[in-house]
C-alpha cells in the first residue's frame, strides 16, 4: 500500500527520533510527581453555534475550538516559556484536528526541524485530501532545566499522545499508532521581540 507521507514525515511522537530526521531517541516521559505542573496549556475557546465532533474513521473533525493563548504565555520569564510550550502543544494538536497549521508555524522557528518535520507531516496529508483521528496531545508536566539569559529558556516538557490513525482520502489508514506515547522531549524557546518561539525541539535523553 502506497503511504500518503514522506519517511520523515509523521505525526507519531513515538517515531520522533527513530527516523533520520535529526532528533534523538529518549526515554519515556517524566511522571507528573517529578515535574512541576505547566499549568498553562491553552484553554480551548467553546463554539457558540455547532457542537465539537470528533474525527472518526469515516469523517474529519468538525467545529473544533481553537485554544487560546493565556496570559502567562506572553511573559517574559521562565515560567512564561513554559506556559509558551503547553500553547504551542496545544495549537500542534489543533493542527493534527484541522489541517490548520499557520498559527503552530508562526510559534515555530523555521531551522526548528522537528517542528517543521511535524507541520510537513500535517500539510502533506490534509493536502492530499486525508484527516487524523486521535491523536490528541497535551502537556501535563514540565520542569524548567536552563535558564542561562532572559531571552532564552531550556525546559523538558511531559507530552502526551493519544493513540491514533491517519487517513488517505480514499480512507485508507496510511499510519497508525494504537498506543498512547508518553514521552519528554526538551524545548529550547528564545524571546523574540514580545513573543516567545520555539527556538528547537527533540527527544529528551537525561
Amino acid at each position: 500500500m502506497k503511504r500518503a507521507l514522506s519517511a520523515c514525515a509523521s505525526i507519531a511522537l513515538l517515531t520522533l527520533g527513530l527516523v533520520a530526521c535529526g532528533s534523538e531517541a529518549g526515554k519515556p516521559g517524566p511522571s507528573a510527581s517529578s515535574t512541576t505542573s505547566v499549568s498553562a496549556s491553552a484553554s480551548p475557546t467553546p463554539t457558540a453555534s455547532a457542537a465539537y465532533k470528533p474525527a472518526t474513521a469515516t469523517s474529519k473533525a468538525e467545529n473544533v475550538p481553537v485554544p487560546v493563548m493565556p496570559a502567562a504565555a506572553k511573559a517574559k520569564t521562565p515560567e512564561g516559556a513554559k506556559a509558551f510550550v503547553g500553547y504551542w502543544v496545544a495549537m500542534l494538536s489543533y493542527a493534527y484536528e484541522t489541517g490548520d497549521t499557520k498559527t503552530v508555524s508562526a510559534m515555530s522557528a523555521p531551522d526548528c526541524q522537528l517542528c517543521q518535520t511535524m507541520i510537513s507531516a500535517v500539510q502533506e496529508q490534509w493536502h492530499a485530501g486525508g484527516w487524523i483521528e486521535g491523536g490528541k496531545l497535551r502537556t501535563p508536566a514540565g520542569d524548567i532545566k536552563v535558564t542561562p539569559n532572559s531571552e532564552r529558556v531550556t525546559l523538558i516538557a511531559q507530552v502526551i499522545q493519544e493513540p491514533f490513525a491517519v487517513h488517505d482520502a480514499k480512507n485508507s489508514v496510511t499510519e497508525e499508532q494504537k498506543e498512547r506515547a508518553n514521552l519528554a522531549l526538551a524545548f529550547v524557546v528564545d524571546r523574540v521581540g514580545d513573543s516567545w518561539k520555539i527556538h528547537d525541539t527533540k527527544r529528551w535523553v537525561g
